[in-house]
């Protein structure tokens, strides 16, 4: 299971489109931004964490 969901919107001329990226790693998303349409033509990208523990900031310091 992908640890990470990424979704680009880009730009079109007949609207929104969105992209779903599922990655293992953040650094991931830097290689699909560069090889994809023109960078001026993304919206926005929302990250999203897909697996995992669920822990909050004081459970993950005592790790």
């Amino acid at each position: 299971m992908p640890r990470w969901t990424a979704v680009i919107i880009y730009r079109s001329q007949a609207g929104i489109v969105d992209v779903v990226h599922d990655i293992d790693e953040i650094c991931d998303l830097d290689n699909l931004v560069e090889r994809g349409p023109d960078w001026d033509t993304i919206e926005s990208i929302t990250i999203r964490r897909t697996g995992g523990d669920r822990l909050t900031l004081e459970e993950a310091s005592s790790r």
